[in-house]
């Protein structure tokens, strides 16, 4: 049954915690500018309990009413603050006071949810989102971020993002590991008394070997010939058990992934043909394989979108989470409507790499309100500058060399589109260029061309994906499945930008005071002038009053 968190809970002065503390303790622990104190009014408070109603339905059936939604949530978002384990949240919510405060935990006698609770909650919302599509924990992101943008006034005009590969907490596995552990799975799922007799013992015999011990002691040519032999028994297996379960569905990806059948055998495919999209651990399913410069994940990837103003701190406003293989320029469009969805503005700039660059995202940002995309160096190398002259003319030069060529206009079936060629690999063939080369070849330059200013903009995401990524460990996450890793991913983030403008609030406090050095280092110069002066006639003063004592008293001087 849904019940809302009472928001004018009935306070005990016999277990208040700031009654029962001295009064140093009492007043950091009541301080409004302590970070528990700011955690409660800026996210726990801020939670709309309203967007998880539909997990509780409504009926005779319904149960006792649950436990407090804003305290589940704040949960979770402290858990990925403090990069903790759950065992380590739960003993922090028992026994940590700031903890308890920030939760909105105020008397001694409150009661957290229990461990048990906890799990419940984060399964429903994984359940929910897979029947309807609808992520609970994006909407309550998104409504805890928008308050915050319109708290601090930021409009949202411009915005910059980035994206970060981050792992899943499964093991590397070799092809033979793979495949054995996944038919090991499927196994301990089945009757194997509907098996024939040698189909049960080696049924058995997969059950208890060890793949790794496996791969350890063969060589590639036993591998291979054990591959093939696993490769016919999973095809039998998917034959013998037609019923459909996730596990029967793993394994018939996998057989698909792997193997192709050629004259009623299961050949094993070459390891080329294998895509970067085919099951990684049967642990996660959803994850994925990319490698990116030196880094090597199998997991996801995170785009994240920020704010750019002067003055204000940047406030995270959209989050995606995708299986790896996801191309960074698909986040654009999306990422866009989100923000704007956030601030409630149009977005007239927007600072990412080049990595974002596509013609779909240069024809959005075109038809968005004329939105300009400032992006950084275009991927792909640049070894040819195109100089188009006259209505067909292209004068062709190659940089490295310097060496210049008059392209001709070649002949082309394909309707208007328009083709050049150059002499090329010792006039022994040639080199062609399009239309769309040359377009590419002028965004180079146009984006060249911004100044260094506008180019730097885009660099302090950097910043932000460092802090989402701060307390992964060898870049992987606790979680295993894409909606649970888009759970951590909206909890950290709320996390980042709580202390954002925590210590934006700081900062703009001590401005007023820092400011007043301004006027008074133009008046007596440096700071260490400053002190040399006050210091100088502090000393001449004490000096005179010294003598002008002795003299009064007609004493002998005695050195000071």
């Amino acid at each position: 049954m849904f019940k809302k968190t009472d928001p004018n809970p009935q306070l005990n002065m016999f277990t208040a915690p700031s009654m029962q503390l001295g009064s140093r303790a009492s007043k950091k622990y009541s301080d409004p500018n302590a970070w528990h104190n700011q955690f409660y009014s800026l996210v726990t408070t801020k939670i709309d309990e309203d967007i998880f109603k539909p997990l509780f339905p409504e009926g005779k059936k319904s149960g006792r009413p649950n436990a407090s939604i804003r305290i589940l949530v704040a949960m979770s978002v402290l858990k990925e603050g403090f990069g903790c384990s759950d065992e380590d949240l739960f003993e922090k919510c028992e026994f940590d006071l700031l903890t308890r405060k920030a939760l909105g935990l105020e008397l001694l006698t409150d009661v957290p949810p229990s461990i048990d609770t906890y799990y419940l909650f984060r399964r429903r919302i994984c359940d929910y989102q897979e029947r309807t599509g609808i992520d609970l924990m994006q909407l309550c992101f998104e409504h805890i971020a928008g308050n915050q943008v319109r708290l601090l006034k930021i409009s949202g005009k411009s915005v910059r993002m980035d994206s970060k590969l981050i792992g899943s907490n499964i093991a590397r596995q070799s092809r033979y590991e793979l495949i054995h552990t996944t038919l090991a799975r499927f196994l301990k799922t089945c009757t194997l008394t509907k098996l024939s007799t040698e189909q049960k013992e080696r049924a058995k015999a997969y059950l208890e070997e060890d793949s790794s011990k496996t791969v350890y002691r063969s060589d590639s040519e036993s591998l291979q010939s054990s591959l093939a032999i696993i490769g016919n028994f999973i095809m039998d297996m998917l034959v013998a058990f037609p019923e459909t379960s996730p596990e029967h569905n793993l394994l018939q990806r996998l057989f698909d992934e792997q193997y192709v059948v050629k004259d009623g055998k299961a050949v094993l495919r070459d390891k080329k043909e294998v895509k970067a999209d085919s099951l990684q651990n049967p642990n996660d399913p959803d994850a994925t394989y990319r490698s990116k410069n030196d880094q090597k994940v199998q997991g996801y990837v995170t785009n994240l979108t920020e704010t750019v103003e002067e003055g204000k701190p940047s406030i995270i406003t959209s989050v995606q989470v995708e299986t790896a293989v996801f191309a960074d320029c698909h986040f654009l469009q999306e990422a866009v409507k989100n923000s704007e969805r956030v601030t409630n503005s149009t977005i007239e700039e927007l600072y990412a790499d080049g990595a974002y660059q596509s013609p779909d995202n240069r024809e959005f940002a075109k038809n968005h309100n004329a939105m300009q995309l400032k992006t950084g160096k275009m991927q792909g190398g640049c070894r040819w500058e195109l100089i188009p002259h006259d209505e067909d003319g292209l004068t062709v030069r190659e940089i490295a060399t310097g060496n210049t060529y008059e392209a001709v206009k070649a002949v082309t079936k394909q309707g208007n589109r328009k083709r050049w060629r150059v002499p090329w690999n010792n006039k022994t063939g040639w080199r062609y260029f399009e239309d769309k080369d040359i377009k590419a070849g002028l965004l180079r330059k146009l984006i060249e061309s911004l100044p260094l200013e506008e180019q730097h903009k885009r660099n302090n995401v950097e910043a932000t994906v460092f802090q989402y990524g701060f307390h992964t460990r060898n870049g992987k996450t606790r979680y295993r499945g894409l909606l649970k890793h888009r759970m951590h991913a909206y909890s950290r983030c709320m996390w980042i930008n709580l202390r954002r403008m925590v210590i934006f609030q700081i900062s703009t406090f001590q401005r007023p005071i820092f400011a007043l050095f301004g006027p008074i280092r133009k008046a007596f110069g440096s700071f260490k002038a400053i002190s040399q002066k006050i210091f100088t006639r502090g000393f001449d003063c004490y000096v005179s009053l010294r003598m002008t004592t002795l003299v009064r008293l007609n004493s002998k001087y005695v050195p000071f």
